[in-house]
């Protein structure tokens, strides 16, 4: 299990380059990727999204990459003999024409003419070495998250607990309501005898009636078999369990709202708010899972 939010940085250094990553992320319904890059990476793009992409399944992301390329100039930069050599004569000749002697004339040329440039650089120069760094990063990422995860697991798990119990106590009010309502109808019936005539197939009626309407016995049994799913979810060592986690929170909630409504029970009803709680606190610890 994996929360969406984490952190990583890390940095590396050698004779030829300075490379800074940092990632973090909150979380979304999907995976939503934003790069900050230097403009030398910009045909690493889309390579870079890919590699996170097979990663990473949900979540908002912030990547940053910097990139410092510590070569020997000589190698980085280039300037264009033959746009220098026709500046530089012009100069000679403005020289001779106007009788003058130009002291400063490559000074001139490199400040005003821009001949000094740098070297299209080929990304096969680094783009194995951000790549390589780019899965260090995202390991160091993905274990973080995964801390996150296995300390909300136990939060679920101690909050399923909970709620488990509590529908224990609810299956044993289940089977006295029956006889409660019963035993309170014949007390108010035993008050109007006499004033209203009723016979024992009226009063067998009226508890199947009651019966039938109150039962809840198919909500409890679908309210454990959505409580062992999520066991077997928890437990799971999918990286993409969040969706179906609310999912099933979503059935539980279900269940246990008709179980309130059906029961006419004041003891399952207040049973009932308890475990609706309980679960609100794992949708909402929910939403951070990827």
């Amino acid at each position: 299990m994996r929360s969406m939010t984490g952190y990583s940085k890390i940095s590396y250094q050698d004779s030829n380059f300075v490379i800074g990553m940092e990632i973090k992320s909150v979380n979304n319904k999907n995976l939503n990727l934003k790069i900050k890059i230097p403009s030398s990476l910009n045909s690493l793009e889309n390579k870079i999204r890919s590699i996170v992409g097979s990663k990473i399944s949900r979540g908002s992301i912030d990547l940053r990459i910097n990139l410092e390329d510590r070569r020997d100039i000589e190698s980085l930069y280039e300037y264009d003999e033959k746009i220098c050599e026709a500046y530089l004569n012009v100069l000679k000749k403005m020289e001779k024409d106007l009788n003058e002697n130009f002291s400063n004339k490559i000074d001139y040329l490199v400040n005003n003419f821009n001949v000094i440039k740098k070297k299209e650089q080929n990304s096969n120069d680094y783009e194995e070495l951000i790549e390589a760094q780019l899965n260090i990063l995202l390991d160091s990422f993905i274990l973080f998250k995964e801390e996150e995860g296995n300390r909300l697991r136990e939060y679920f798990r101690e909050r399923v607990i909970f709620i488990e119990n509590k529908l224990d106590v609810i299956k044993k009010y289940k089977e006295e309501i029956v006889e409660i309502y019963k035993e309170k109808l014949i007390k108010r019936l035993d008050k109007i005898k006499g004033k209203v005539e009723f016979s024992e197939e009226d009063i067998l009626k009226e508890i199947l009636l009651f019966t039938d309407k109150s039962d809840i016995s198919e909500e409890v049994s679908r309210l454990e078999s959505h409580l062992k799913q999520l066991h077997i979810e928890l437990g799971s060592t999918s990286k993409t369990i969040g969706k179906k986690i609310d999912f099933i929170l979503q059935e539980m909630f279900r269940e246990l709202n008709t179980m309130g409504v059906k029961s006419n029970s004041y003891e399952i009803s207040k049973l009932v708010v308890e475990c609706k709680a309980e679960i609100e606190k794992i949708r909402e610890q929910a939403m951070n899972i990827e």
